[in-house]
C-alpha cells in the first residue's frame, strides 16, 4: 500500500516500480535474473526521499519570487533590528546622562554650604544631604523619616512655608538658632502629570550675610547723618554769606551811595554858581565821575544781593539779571521757568549764584549774540540750563581756560550742595552749562 502511494506521488505505476516490470530503462526481471534485494527499511527511506524531493521542488519561476520575498523579509528584519539597536543605544545614553546628572547634583549638594531636604506629600522627610550647618544640629541623613512639622515644631514660619509648598506655592522663611540665622527656600516638587508630589527645601546659613547687611545699613545711616550734617553746615554757610552780603549791600546803599549822591548835589550847586567856562568843564567831568561811581556802586549792590531774590524768588532774580544784561550788552536773552513752587531759600541762592557766574563769563568772554536760560523742577531739585551761541572753548581743559574763571568753583559749589555741574562746549560751537541743586526743603522732609 505504501508503495502504491509513493508511486502515485511520482506519477508512476506501482507494479513497474516495485515489482520489476519493464519500463524501457531496465532489463526485464526474469527468473534467470536475480531480483534486487530491498529490505523494508530501504524501501521506506527511498519513499520518504521521493516525497521530500517532490515537496521542495518549485515550479519554474517560483524560486525567484520566493527568493525576492525572502530577501525583503530579511531586509525588514534587519531594519527593525537596527531600529531596536538605535532605541536601545538612546535609552542607554539617557540612562548614562541621568547617572551623570545625578552625580553632578550629588557633588554640588555634597560640596555646597547648604542643607537639602526632600519632603513627600504626607510631610515626611525622605531625603537629607549637604555639608552646610544643619539648622537643627543634625547630621546629613539623620532627619530622614521625621515628620517635617514635628522636626520644625518650634519654628512656625518654616512649618507654614512647608505647608504652602506642599499645596503648590513657593515660599521663603528664616530660622534663628542662637547666634546663627538660616534662610529657607521652599518649592513644590511635581510629578510627570504636574501634580504636587512633595516639596524641596534648601536651607542656607546666612549669618555672615545678615551681619554684613546690618553693618551696611549702619554705614548708610552714618552716611545719611554725615550728609545731613554737611547740608546743615552748607545751609549755615550760605545763610552767613548772604547775611554778610546783605549787610555790605545795606552799608553801600545807606552810606556810600548816599554820600556820592550828596557829592553830586554839591557839584551841581557849585556849577550853578560858576561863570568861568574852564571851571564849569572841570565840574562837569567831576559830575560824570561821580555818576559813574554811583552807577558802579548800584551795580555792585545788585551783584551782592538783588532785591528780586528776596521778593520774587529765583525766576524773578534771573529775569532782572538777564534784562540788565540785555540793556548793558545788547545780547538777546530768553528765560523759561517751570517751577511748581519756590525751593528753599538756600537752594535758590546757590542756583542764582552759579547762574550769575556763568552769565558773567558769557558777557565777558563768549562774544555771544543770544543767551537762553531754562529753570525747571527735576527730581526734588532745581535744574538750570544756560546756552549761548558764542565762540565756545575746549571744555576738556576742565576749567583752566584763560578768561573763563570760576568753572571749578561753580562745580564745587554745586557738589557741596549735593548736586552736580557739567559743561559742554567746543571751539566755535557755543557753550551749554547744566547744573542741578537738590531742594533743601525736600531733603529735610525725606530725611525725616
Amino acid at each position: 500500500m505504501a508503495a502504491a502511494g509513493i508511486a502515485r506521488c511520482r506519477g508512476c505505476r506501482s507494479p513497474g516500480l516495485w515489482t520489476g516490470a519493464s519500463s524501457g530503462r531496465h532489463p526485464p526481471v526474469t527468473r534467470s535474473t536475480p531480483a534486487p534485494r530491498y529490505t523494508g527499511m530501504e524501501a521506506g527511506r527511498s519513499a520518504v526521499d521521493a516525497v521530500i524531493r517532490r515537496l521542495f521542488t518549485w515550479p519554474p519561476g517560483a524560486s525567484r519570487a520566493r527568493a525576492r520575498a525572502a530577501a525583503a523579509a530579511t531586509a525588514e528584519l534587519d531594519r527593525k533590528q537596527a531600529m531596536f539597536r538605535d532605541e536601545l543605544e538612546q535609552r542607554l545614553q539617557v540612562q548614562r546622562q541621568l547617572r551623570e546628572s545625578e552625580a553632578r547634583v550629588r557633588a554640588i549638594v555634597d560640596s555646597a554650604a547648604i542643607v537639602l531636604f526632600a519632603i513627600d506629600r504626607d510631610g515626611a522627610i525622605t531625603f537629607s544631604a549637604g555639608v552646610g550647618p544643619d539648622p537643627l544640629g543634625k547630621k546629613p541623613g539623620e532627619a530622614v523619616g521625621w515628620s517635617a512639622a514635628d522636626l520644625f515644631v518650634e519654628h512656625p514660619r518654616v512649618v507654614e512655608g512647608i505647608r504652602q509648598s506642599l499645596s503648590g506655592i513657593e515660599g521663603r522663611a528664616e530660622l534663628t538658632q542662637g547666634e546663627r540665622t538660616f534662610s529657607f527656600s521652599l518649592a513644590p516638587f511635581r510629578d510627570a502629570a504636574g501634580n504636587t508630589a512633595g516639596a524641596i527645601v534648601v536651607a542656607m546659613d546666612v549669618t555672615e550675610g545678615r551681619r554684613t547687611e546690618a553693618a551696611l545699613r549702619q554705614s548708610v545711616e552714618t552716611l545719611k547723618q554725615v550728609d545731613q550734617n554737611r547740608r546743615a553746615l552748607l545751609r549755615r554757610l550760605v545763610n552767613a554769606q548772604e547775611a554778610e552780603r546783605r549787610a555790605i549791600a545795606s552799608d553801600i546803599h545807606d552810606d556810600s551811595i548816599q554820600s556820592m549822591f550828596a557829592v553830586g548835589l554839591r557839584l551841581f550847586s557849585l556849577r550853578e554858581s560858576m561863570h568861568d567856562a574852564a571851571q564849569i568843564e572841570q565840574v562837569d567831568r567831576l559830575q560824570q565821575n561821580v555818576q559813574q561811581s554811583t552807577d558802579r556802586l548800584r551795580h555792585l549792590l545788585f551783584e551782592l544781593r538783588p532785591a528780586a531774590l528776596d521778593e520774587g524768588g529765583l525766576p524773578a532774580a534771573l529775569r532782572q539779571y538777564l534784562d540788565t544784561m540785555k540793556q548793558e550788552t545788547g545780547i538777546e536773552v530768553e528765560l523759561q521757568t517751570a517751577l511748581e513752587h519756590n525751593p528753599a531759600s538756600e537752594t535758590q541762592v546757590i542756583a542764582y549764584r552759579i547762574a550769575q557766574e556763568v552769565l558773567a563769563n558769557v558777557r565777558k568772554h563768549a562774544r555771544a549774540r543770544r543767551v537762553e536760560c531754562a529753570v525747571s523742577a527735576v527730581d526734588d531739585g532745581v535744574l538750570t540750563r544756560i546756552v549761548d551761541n558764542g565762540v565756545g572753548f575746549d571744555s576738556g581743559r576742565n576749567g583752566s581756560v584763560p578768561g573763563h574763571l570760576g568753572l571749578i568753583a561753580m562745580r564745587e559749589r554745586a557738589e557741596m550742595a549735593g548736586g552736580w555741574f557739567r559743561i559742554t562746549s567746543s571751539a566755535g560751537q557755543g557753550c551749554v552749562v547744566e547744573y542741578w541743586i537738590p531742594d533743601a526743603r525736600e531733603v529735610v522732609s525725606n530725611a525725616a
